[in-house]
C-alpha cells in the first residue's frame, strides 16, 4: 500500500507540471502574433509528377491545402507556361495580376 500511494503522489506531482508546461506554451501561442497568409498560392496535383493545377490569391481563397506559398513572378510564369493550369475560379487570382485586362 505505501508504494501504491507513493506511485499516486508521484503522478500527481507529473501531472501538475504536464498542466503548468501546457498552460506556459498556450500563453506563449497565445502572445504570437499569427503569420499572414501568403500573398499567392499555387495548388499541386496528387501523384508522382505533382505539376500545378491552379493558382489562388493566398489570404483570400481556402479552396485547397494542397500547394505551397508563391511569389507574384512565379504564379504568373506558371499561367503562362503551363496550359493546364487554371486560376481559382472563387479568388480570381488572373484579375487581381491584371491578366484580365488585356
Amino acid at each position: 500500500m505505501v508504494i501504491r500511494r507513493w506511485l499516486e503522489l508521484t503522478l500527481a506531482r507529473v501531472d501538475e507540471k504536464i498542466s503548468a508546461v501546457r498552460a506556459t506554451e498556450e500563453e506563449r501561442a497565445r502572445r504570437l502574433p499569427l503569420p499572414e497568409p501568403p500573398a499567392w498560392w499555387i495548388e499541386y496535383g496528387i501523384g508522382a509528377t505533382r505539376r500545378p493545377e491552379r493558382v489562388h490569391t493566398g489570404g483570400a481563397c481556402r479552396m485547397t491545402s494542397r500547394g505551397r506559398a508563391a511569389t507574384r513572378e512565379s504564379v504568373l510564369e506558371v499561367l503562362r507556361t503551363v496550359p493546364s493550369v487554371i486560376a481559382c475560379p472563387l479568388c480570381r487570382p488572373d484579375s487581381e495580376l491584371g491578366l484580365l485586362d488585356s
